[in-house]
């Protein structure tokens, strides 16, 4: 085909440059740099003339190819026109638009100055040879859609001028230049299976994204100035090297070497790289996740963050190392990448560009649902029965009970709404002045909901909490022994490309704006364990390494499950004694759920009978045992997974009257709830932070239902969770009342009583001994036992000697069982 230059050649290696190599706003440079068969490429100022191509060998017409194959490209330009202008979705059928499909998709994206998302799947079902075209030559084709996409738009913007007068002054707007952006490939590859068959072809991958740069700027077009003569020439940057003019292009002058590089007159773009790792599911028994490198470009930048599941859609691009950044010299090792086109978030299955038109663009930006998917979730909440019923029948409907848990995780997936407490600040007058009032921003109320499973091993715990990441909107499942500090928080490392530190995010700021389930709770070190309160009330993590001080978002709800110390829950002993959590991380749980395995016939039979139904085979299509599963679990995962992501997108309840006077009837009922009899001990039942937590279950509530208004009954059923569940592991075993010490400190009423009780006997005693005379640990309870009604408590008899003995009233010889009078 000659030495012209070219669109791609696939043996030519690739640099990133916008998204594709190509300059993606001038379309007719790339245009002129096809081959032209018969036919000599009119002449550009900027570039070199290339040698005309030469004539076919059967006929002697004009023809336009991709570089390097037989793709004619007005075929593949007639070929996408008609795929604009007439395909039509199985959405569309039966309804009556003005517009094609993708011609109301041009509309908005012009509108609203984005790209033209085209599902690729459309283009296979319209047309399977452009759909292999676009995949093996995207570099040249995607542009050629550009510049049609380009030219419909123009032809809609004149049609509607001349049927509406009152839209011809779009005429006189700048010319539109829209960018396609296709995505939804046929097949999804895996990133260890991408090979060299694959370089230069349009890919698509799934995975996790793992860490974001900052966007920097991306030479677009350089421009020169001639320091001789003040003569200037703009050169476009060509697989991303510039082509410096030897020497002045300007009649007269033809300096050499005179020509110098004008930054603030150069044309930049904005580009990212993005670390993308392989999804937890795809990696296969024994091996360790891959990673690669994506460039994103233009619009496509800050598209994602860390956290994000995506699906990406770009060119597999390969470039070889340099040995040393400052030499040309490169080594025959290629290093890979993706330049990405389009990304996709996993969960976001959506197919309808209608979704983003009818959408109000003043509305907050989040998950976009098409209107019939819109009109399912409002059925479900309306029609039948309470949605709250439903939903707690749909969540993990193959595990068995556990009802009351299962209302608490629905309430932790919806949770509440983050806000800013408000200060009020009165100035007082100045001058004769009136008095001024302000309002300052104060502290931030955390909207999302803590819970922590505790209880004894095989009751569904690890099941539940796999099933809650499975939906959740964005999230990581991480276990207790294989979780580090920096491993939940974030991590300070060396970017092994521009050996620049770099911060890479752990698992709870992976996880903002969505939900960390941490398995084996108990089984974290303590160093591990301190990281997290500051996440858990703040929902910041602070971080100070290397030089670099900065504070992340950790906005995520925690999902815990822990184990007892000894395998099995002891119903005599607190909750900070079974786990042996720090009560200064227990306390930030919201629901706390004690889930014992108490031997009973009834129930036993029930759950073994639903778990060897589990084991069944697949009911056969239309028979009785199907319908009745269906009817047991209402939705399905991905139904309910939109209607989590629809409730928190759109619902912000607030609290009415009724509910407001009835938190604090609640919260008062709860704070002298501790005893029977008034004024008896100094039990605390209940702290601000049950108050607060209230409020973001009454919260959770109300958006299941779909309103916008807490009512009295969410408040009732709040409290009553609050009950089951926090308030049943903060009950005495000794007296059966409530005391949130045995949360918050970790010891209750009773037992700070008792042990102050038996200090000051021991002190009595022991004063009245000689000073220095040992005495026999066994004397001093049998005379301690005498005074106390009932056994004694030898663990607390011993704490009471080792406080006095701390506070060197008596010394205290364990060996030989003696304590003497100092």
């Amino acid at each position: 085909m000659g030495d012209s230059p070219s669109v791609g050649h696939r043996r030519r290696a690739p640099v990133p440059r916008g998204g594709l190599g190509l300059d993606r706003g001038g379309i007719s440079s790339a245009l002129r740099q096809r081959t032209i068969v018969g036919a000599t490429p009119e002449k550009d100022t900027t570039e070199p003339e290339p040698a005309p191509a030469p004539a076919t060998e059967t006929t002697g017409e004009a023809k336009a190819v991709i570089w390097g194959t037989t793709v004619n490209v007005e075929d593949v330009m007639d070929d996408f026109c008609r795929f604009l202008r007439t395909y039509a979705p199985r959405r569309d059928a039966g309804k009556q638009h003005t517009d094609p499909y993708y011609v109301r998709g041009l509309k908005a994206a012009h509108a609203n100055r984005t790209a033209l998302d085209v599902n690729c799947r459309h283009l296979h079902a319209h047309s399977a040879d452009l759909y292999r075209n676009l995949v093996q030559y995207p570099q040249e084709v995607v542009p050629i859609m550009d510049l049609v996409a380009t030219e419909e738009l123009s032809r809609c913007i004149l049609e509607d001028a001349v049927d509406s007068p009152e839209k011809a002054s779009e005429l006189d707007q700048e010319p539109p230049r829209i960018q396609v952006r296709p995505y939804n490939l046929r097949e999804v590859h895996d990133l260890r299976d991408l090979d060299p068959e694959n370089i230069d072809q349009l890919v698509a991958v799934a995975g996790m994204v793992t860490r974001t740069s900052s966007v920097v700027p991306d030479l677009k077009q350089a421009h020169y100035k001639c320091v001789v003569c003040g003569g200037s020439v703009d050169v476009l940057v060509d697989r991303g090297r510039v082509d410096e003019p030897s020497k002045c292009a300007r009649a007269g002058c033809g300096a050499k070497g005179a020509m110098e590089l004008i930054h603030n007159r150069c044309i930049f773009t904005d580009r990212q790289i993005v670390r993308l790792q392989e999804a937890p599911s795809q990696i296969p028994e024994g091996e360790t996740p891959h990673t690669t490198t994506l460039f994103a470009f233009d619009d496509v930048v800050d598209a994602v963050r860390p956290g994000d599941r995506v699906e990406v859609t770009g060119i597999f691009r390969a470039i070889p190392r340099r040995v040393h950044p400052r030499v040309r010299t490169c080594k025959s090792l290629f290093r890979t990448y993706i330049d990405s086109i389009h990304f996709r978030k996993k969960g976001d299955e959506r197919d309808d560009v209608a979704d983003v038109i009818d959408d109000d663009p003043s509305k907050p930006i989040g998950p976009q649902f098409s209107s019939d998917r819109i009109r399912q979730i409002e059925r479900f909440a309306r029609d039948g029965e309470a949605p709250y019923e439903k939903l707690v029948r749909a969540l993990a409907p193959s595990i068995y009970g556990m009802e009351d848990v299962k209302r608490g995780v629905l309430c932790m997936l919806f949770g509440g709404c983050a806000r800013l407490r408000e200060t009020k600040t009165e100035d007082g007058p100045r001058d004769g002045a009136v008095a001024r009032t302000g309002v300052t921003p104060g502290a931030r109320s955390r909207g999302d909901i803590n819970v922590l499973m505790c209880g004894d091993p095989g009751t569904s715990k690890s099941q539940l909490l796999s099933y809650v990441h499975k939906i959740a909107p964005r999230g990581v499942y991480t276990s207790g022994k294989g979780s580090s500090a920096v491993g939940l928080t974030a991590s300070v490392q060396r970017d092994p490309e521009t050996r620049e530190l770099v911060m890479e995010s752990g698992a709870v700021v992976l996880s903002d704006l969505g939900i960390c389930c941490i398995d084996e709770f108990d089984k974290m070190s303590d160093m591990t364990r301190a990281v997290l309160h500051e996440a858990m009330e703040q929902q910041t993590i602070s971080l100070a390494k290397a030089g670099i001080v900065a504070t992340l978002n950790a906005r995520a709800s925690i999902f815990a499950a822990a184990n007892p110390v000894d395998s099995r829950y002891n119903p005599r002993l607190s909750v900070v004694e079974n786990i042996q959590l720090p009560p200064t991380l227990l306390s930030r749980f919201d629901l706390i759920y004690l889930i014992l395995d108490n031997p009973d016939r009834d129930s036993d039979r029930r759950l073994a009978k639903h778990i060897v139904e589990l084991y069944l085979a697949p009911p056969e299509p239309g028979s009785t045992e199907e319908q009745a599963r269906k009817v047991q679990a209402p939705a399905d995962e991905r139904f309910l997974r939109d209607y989590v992501a629809f409730a928190r997108a759109r619902i912000h309840p607030e609290l009415g009257p009724e509910a407001r006077s009835e938190l604090v009837d609640a919260y008062v009922r709860m704070r002298g709830g501790g005893s029977a009899r008034p004024n008896r001990g100094r039990a605390i039942t209940a702290t601000p932070r049950q108050l607060e937590g209230m409020i973001r279950i009454s919260e959770a509530l109300c958006r299941m239902r779909l309103e916008t208004r807490v009512t009295k009954a969410d408040v009732l059923e709040a409290v009553r969770l609050m009950q089951v569940a926090t308030l049943a592991a903060a009950t005495d075993a000794s007296t059966g009342l409530i005391d949130m010490d045995a949360i918050t400190t970790g010891r209750t009423a009773s037992d700070r009583a008792l042990h102050e009780s038996l200090c000051k006997d021991l002190k009595k005693i022991m004063e009245a001994r000689p000073r220095g005379t040992p005495v026999s640990i066994a004397e001093i309870r049998d005379e301690v036992q005498r005074n106390h009604d009932g056994d004694l408590d030898q663990l607390a008899f011993l704490a009471a000697l080792r406080s006095l003995a701390a506070e060197d009233a008596i010394m205290h010889n364990e060996r030989a069982a003696t304590v003497l009078r100092r």
